[in-house]
Order: C-alpha cells, then sequence, then structure tokens
C-alpha cells in the first residue's frame, strides 16, 4: 500500500486522499472486471474471506426503459387493437356497399331508405 501511495504521488504530485472510497468499493463489480488479468494469465489476488460472492443483482429499468414499457402493448393488446382496426374497416365498407345501393336504386325511396341514405351520406363527409 505504501508503494502504491508513493507511486500516485510521483505521478500526481500529491497526496492520495480517497483512500477511504477505495477501500468501500475496491471489491464492488465495476471495478473488479476492470482489473482482471489480460492473456489468460492466473490472478495472484486472493479474495478476502469477509468478500461475500456476488449475487446477481438486477438493476432497476432505466427511465427511458420504464416509459417504453408502458408505450409497449403487449401481444395480445397489439392483436386485439389490429382486429378493431380491421373490424372498423369492414364497417366503412360495409357502409358505403349500402350507400352505393342506395344511391344506384331506380325506384322512389322510401322515407326510411332517404333518412339511412342522408345519415350514411353525412357519415361519409
Amino acid at each position: 500500500m505504501k508503494t502504491a501511495h508513493d507511486i500516485f504521488f510521483n505521478d500526481y504530485q500529491f497526496k492520495f486522499i480517497l483512500e477511504h472510497a477505495w477501500r468501500e468499493l475496491r471489491f464492488d463489480q465495476k471495478w473488479r472486471s476492470n482489473c482482471a488479468c489480460k492473456d489468460g494469465a492466473k490472478d495472484k489476488r486472493k479474495e478476502p474471506e469477509e468478500m461475500v460472492p456476488d449475487l446477481e443483482e438486477v438493476r432497476p429499468h432505466g427511465v427511458k426503459a420504464c416509459k417504453a414499457a408502458k408505450r409497449k402493448k403487449h401481444g395480445k393488446e397489439a392483436v386485439y387493437d389490429k382486429l378493431q382496426s380491421m373490424l372498423a374497416v369492414k364497417q366503412n365498407i360495409s357502409k358505403q356497399k349500402l350507400l352505393d345501393r342506395l344511391l344506384a336504386k331506380k325506384d322512389t325511396l322510401s322515407d326510411i331508405e332517404v333518412s339511412l341514405k342522408n345519415k350514411l351520406v353525412s357519415e361519409m363527409l
């Protein structure tokens, strides 16, 4: 430890003052991955005995991920919405066919047919 402090002082020209933070964070998962040995060499460091093996901690979702999950619809809801839009299109086509039949009729229209024709025309516009 003394050698590490000397090296730091020689490099930066001031004493290392965050040793308390280093002692607290040195075995955190984030920092352990940076000190892994490269080229398949064995790591000579031994973990302290007080160190409890990390259980995979599930990080909470970020703000953006939560908002995206709220906007995203699940499979059944998406299928339901698609089905609803197809039914709306089908009803619209059905109304258009009925209006075409009423307009193509050469005989005089009854009162009910006239009111239906006027209603369909107003809906189409």
